[in-house]
Order: structure tokens, then sequence, then C-alpha cells
């Protein structure tokens, strides 16, 4: 009788095995899902205030004359902005004109900068690829905006657009731009292809999750397209090796 019992309790344990590894791939899926919409509202809430702190600088530099000031303005104003450091204001010939972070600025031509460049060509606040200053030797995003002749850079931590997990060892928070450059990830010695992030940057959808092989791993990848800014929050975490992927980016 006990042998019976024992035979009859493993069969049910093993016809329950597919049900129990399914709840767990669409709990990881959307745990993913959470992770993609509280990086979204982490990047947001520094892009929001990044706009209307750039919107403030502007006001500032027109009205105040003394450059002093100006300074002590703009560091002000920076440091309602999330994870920024400093606000820097670039003249129309790509030169250095106002540096909340120093007074007063050091001379420098930022006209060969890629973000001076795009701040140029596009409307709005625009979120650049992940750079190191000249001087300070330090990674930082550019958030940076076009008014007047003058152009507007928050100098932000790049950890500041992303949700920070600390407590999983196969998650990565990724923020992207529309056209799929890499803005800021975590971890960051994460590695990550065009491949990859075109899942997101292609698809029609604002939202969604894929199962994807990915190297040597089974990955969910889901993501949120803001709705104001052209960027795009994703999360990665990663799935046991028997859930069939929607997608190969190798």
């Amino acid at each position: 009788m006990c042998s019976f019992r024992i035979v009859g309790f493993a069969l049910i344990m093993f016809l329950s095995l597919p049900a129990f590894a399914q709840t767990t791939e669409d709990e990881i899926l959307a745990a993913a899902s959470r992770d993609a919409r509280i990086s979204e509202l982490t990047a947001e809430r520094v892009l929001y205030a990044a706009d209307q702190a750039l919107d403030a600088a502007a006001v500032i530099v027109s009205t105040l004359r003394n450059d002093r000031l100006v300074h002590e303005e703009l560091k002000r104003v920076a440091e309602g902005v999330p994870g920024t450091r400093a606000i820097i204001v670039i003249g129309p010939d790509g030169r250095l004109k106002h540096d909340s972070y120093k007074y007063p600025p050091q001379d420098l031509d930022l006209a060969d900068r890629t973000y001076f460049k795009e701040g140029l060509s596009r409307s709005g606040l625009v979120a650049g690829k992940a750079v190191v200053g000249r001087t300070s030797g330090a990674s930082f995003v550019p958030l940076v905006k076009r008014i007047g002749a003058l152009t507007f850079v928050a100098v932000t931590s790049p950890f500041a657009l992303v949700d920070v997990k600390t407590d999983c060892g196969d998650c990565w928070s990724l923020a992207i731009k529309d056209d799929g450059d890499l803005v800021s990830i975590f971890p960051p010695e994460a590695q990550v292809s065009p491949a990859l992030l075109n899942i997101a940057v292609q698809s029609n959808e604002r939202s969604g999750t894929r199962i994807a092989r990915y190297r040597n791993s089974v990955i969910a990848v889901a993501w949120i397209k803001s709705e104001r800014f052209p960027i795009i929050s994703v999360a990665v975490r990663g799935l046991p090796d028997t859930a069939l992927p929607d997608i190969d980016v190798n």
C-alpha cells in the first residue's frame, strides 16, 4: 500500500511539472514587464524634470546679465533634476558659455560632440548616448534641448534613467533611443547586440514582451516606448533553457 501511494504521488508530481514550468515562465514575463514599466517611470521622471529645468535655464540666461548670477541660478535649477550634476549652455559656435558646476566656465569647444549636433537637428528634448566628460573624466548622459541660438544640456548620470536592480543576477535594465542607440544599461558590464535592441525598436507595439534566444541563453525581453520622449525602456530577465523562444537574435 505504501509503495502504491509513493508511486501515485510521484505520478501526480510528474504530470504537474509542465503546468508549474509554464506558471514560472509567465511569472518571469510578468516581472520583466513590471521592470520595463518601472524603468519607464524612472526615466520619464528625470526627462520631465530636465525638460522643465532647461526651459528655466533659457529664461535665466536671457534675463540675467551677470555671468556669476547666471552660474548660481543654473546651479540651483540643476539640483532639481534627479541624477543631474550640472547644466551647461553652449553657444551657436559650439563653445561653452555657462557651466553650473564651475565658475568661470572652462574655454571648451564642444562643436564636435554628437549631442551638440543632435541638438541642432532635432526639436524638443533629446537624450544622447553616454559620453565621458572631457574635464571630469566621468560618464554622463547629455539631455539636450536647443532653445533659440543656444544649446542647453543637463549632465545626467546614466543610471538615473534605468531601474537599478541589484537583487537579480540575470536582469538587465536599458534605456535606448528610438533609433536603437543605447543610452544607458545596468549592470554596466552587460553586453547587448543591435539585434536584441531591435526587438523593441522595430515593433509597432508601444509595449510588449518577447521570448528570445540570445547567445547561449533564453531571455524574456519587455519594453515600453515613451509617448512624449524619443526613448524606449527595456527590461531583460533570464528564462529556463526549456522555454520556447519566439525569436532568435544570434
